[in-house]
């Protein structure tokens, strides 16, 4: 014996009598089918009595609730743009500043003065193999000239034949 679910059973409910026909008679023999029916009936007719009328201001209500929200978004994505702008624009200045400051500070290479010749008539004499060589006038050392002026660490010679003197 076939049972009918509450698909079934709502159709029939719906449907005009001579179309329900077979769906009731098993009604007419099945009581668990006819108990299930009696409960969907009692339902529908206890949900065509409710009052589904909303008062005058429930609209109006729903719209400015609607509104405040639209209106609530609106002022939050103004404000997130506004601070990505602000923060594109410290990002960039920030970039720009470096770039500045890269240009400003970079090493400026000296080129060694153009060697002259000497007349030839002239000849230097060659240095003697114990002669010690001037160790602030070093090659390594002027690659380091605009970074530290070693002559400052020396003392004048005036000063220092004053202080000689003066002993």
């Amino acid at each position: 014996m076939k049972h009918y679910n509450e698909a079934d059973l709502l159709e029939t409910y719906y449907t005009q009598p001579g179309e329900s026909m077979p769906v009731m008679m098993h009604l007419a023999g099945c009581t668990d089918c006819a108990a299930r029916y009696a409960r969907l009936e009692r339902k529908l007719r206890e949900a065509a009595v409710c009052n589904t009328e909303k008062p005058a201001t429930f609209w109006t209500r729903q719209r400015l609730q609607i509104m405040r929200r639209v209106d609530a978004q609106h002022a939050h994505a103004k404000t997130t743009a506004r601070i990505l702008r602000v923060a594109a624009a410290a990002i960039l200045s920030f970039f720009l500043g470096g770039a500045v400051v890269y240009e400003t500070v970079k090493p400026v290479q000296h080129q060694p003065p153009p060697a002259v010749a000497a007349p030839s008539a002239t000849v230097a004499p060659a240095p003697a193999a114990n002669d010690l060589h001037d160790a602030w006038q070093s090659d390594e050392l002027k690659d380091f000239h605009n970074v530290v002026e070693w002559e400052a660490w020396l003392p004048d010679e005036k000063t220092a034949t004053n202080q000689e003197s003066s002993l």
